[in-house]
């Protein structure tokens, strides 16, 4: 019998920034309070492919334009310095960042887009509804702008992933990112326009984006407040999305959902 290879040899979760979330006013049957969450940046080892970031966190590139970096920081409680940078955490690990091969995309928003200039060499890849927000230049923020990659990067739309898989029950559509059916992305919009979440086939892992806080979310059934959905770009999309998610949940237990801001402890 031929031995099963695993495509994706590890997946790492990294601390690239904080942030802060009051519980108590995002939903309406948390009496959490406040929580200072991570911005969390997953570095992937493919066993053809090399190695690959889902998003990338935090970086002083968001401080170029400093007035809609300041308005942006104080409405998000955004905390993150040179330490926090994923670039300056491989380098600690004595990392070279020219061993970062592709960057999956969730969505555009200086959390995910951050540190995407000071990477040297790499491939971006995410569906093509994102990829044609960048592409096309379609982003009103001139902070955002300025993490967008240099035009010499190459920009890749993921094709759909024609086998069978659970998803397709849930989701319209599911895209084979890398080619060979590892990771899997579906369509999560709402909290943006546009916004993927990926899933790990071989580890069970669901990495949700901003679909939810983080994933006590799903587990306690928090419910959204009129706080929260004022600011998702598309609330009725959202509460669509959350309710997806919730239901994968509940039918599937044996899946970990981590979000943008899960506090990891493992893998």
């Amino acid at each position: 019998m031929k031995k099963n290879i695993q495509k994706i040899i590890s997946v790492r979760f990294f601390e690239c920034g904080k942030e802060e979330f009051d519980f108590s006013e995002l939903y309406i049957n948390s009496e959490a309070g406040k929580k200072t969450l991570p911005v969390n940046v997953i570095l992937a080892e493919h066993k053809k492919l090399g190695n690959m970031l889902i998003n990338t966190g935090c970086a002083d590139t968001l401080k170029k334009n400093l007035t809609q970096y300041s308005k942006y920081k104080i409405k998000h409680k955004l905390e993150f310095n040179k330490q926090s940078s994923i670039i300056y955490q491989l380098e600690q690990e004595q990392t070279d960042p020219l061993c970062i091969k592709k960057v999956l995309l969730t969505h555009c928003s200086p959390e995910c887009c951050g540190a995407l200039p000071l990477l040297p060499k790499y491939e971006l890849i995410s569906s093509a509804q994102v990829m044609c927000s960048i592409k096309l230049e379609q982003l009103d923020d001139g902070m955002l702008k300025s993490t967008m990659p240099d035009k010499s990067v190459p920009i890749r739309a993921a094709g759909i992933f024609s086998g069978d898989i659970f998803l397709k029950k849930y989701f319209k559509w599911v895209y084979d990112i890398l080619g060979d059916g590892s990771v899997l992305g579906v369509d999560l919009r709402g909290h943006t326009k546009e916004m993927m979440g990926f899933y790990f086939t071989e580890h069970k892992l669901f990495y949700a984006a901003d679909a939810a806080t983080d994933e006590t979310v799903l587990k306690d059934g928090l419910v959204p407040s009129e706080n929260l959905l004022e600011l998702q770009a598309y609330p009725d999309e959202y509460l669509s999305t959350l309710m997806t998610l919730r239901k994968i949940y509940r039918e599937h237990p044996e899946i970990r959902f981590v979000f943008l801001h899960s506090q990891i402890t493992s893998v």
